[in-house]
């Protein structure tokens, strides 16, 4: 991947217990000047975890810290081996556990009148583009329910079942559903959780393998 002016890159560093979210403001040959708000949680010669967005693209790549002055980050630039790939598609998704109760709005093309018919599931995984859900009723493809998501707090929700199969659980089904008529600002809520819980797996990941190191 090509590095630009402006790139947000997103820091995690072992035993540090928030991400750093900075952007690219400098390019040498083999140094990125990163400026953040707060860089004093950083010191010199700290192992790095570096997450770049590129479009809906992301690369991560370990680095050091060389320098730490006032608002900026002087970090070893990666040679292009040392870049990997980690995700490319349209939206982020996120493995979970969400409890929900769906409410069908139409079947068939034909709308429901009796609002009060419900079915209950669990969300196996999120996007912004949609979720899976698993329920112990095989639904017709196609259609459309209601449901309240709870993230950071309750938001309605619609969505269409794309595709159904039967889950690995005897008795359950998977739903595939696609999200309709959300707002930008939902969207953008999810794509933000998303990627926040993600950032978690990685940082304990990255927390576990410096443990490991240090006890070699």
């Amino acid at each position: 991947m090509d590095f630009f002016v402006g790139q947000l890159i997103v820091v995690l560093a072992p035993y540090v217990e928030q991400e750093l979210y900075t952007s690219i403001k400098n390019i040498a040959e083999d140094r990125l000047t990163l400026t953040v708000k707060s860089a004093n949680i950083l010191s010199q010669g700290k192992d790095l975890l570096c997450i770049a967005i590129n479009g809906t693209d992301i690369f991560e790549f370990y680095s050091r810290v060389e320098e730490v002055y006032e608002n900026n980050i002087y970090i070893t630039k990666p040679i292009k081996t040392g870049v990997s790939f980690a995700e490319k598609r349209r939206f982020n998704r996120m493995d979970c556990r969400i409890g929900f109760v769906g409410r069908p709005l139409m079947i068939n093309d034909i709308i429901m009148t009796n609002t009060d018919k419900q079915f209950t599931g669990t969300i196996l995984n999120i996007s912004a583009g949609g979720v899976l859900a698993e329920t112990g009723l095989n639904l017709p493809e196609f259609m459309v329910f209601k449901f309240k998501l709870k993230l950071n707090y309750f938001m309605d929700c619609t969505a269409m079942i794309k595709r159904v199969i039967p889950s690995s659980v005897p008795g359950l089904f998977e739903a595939g559903c696609e999200f309709m008529e959300m707002s930008l600002d939902d969207l953008k809520t999810i794509s933000l959780y998303v990627f926040k819980e993600q950032l978690k797996v990685r940082r304990k990941e990255l927390n576990k393998s410096a443990i490991s190191i240090n006890n070699q």
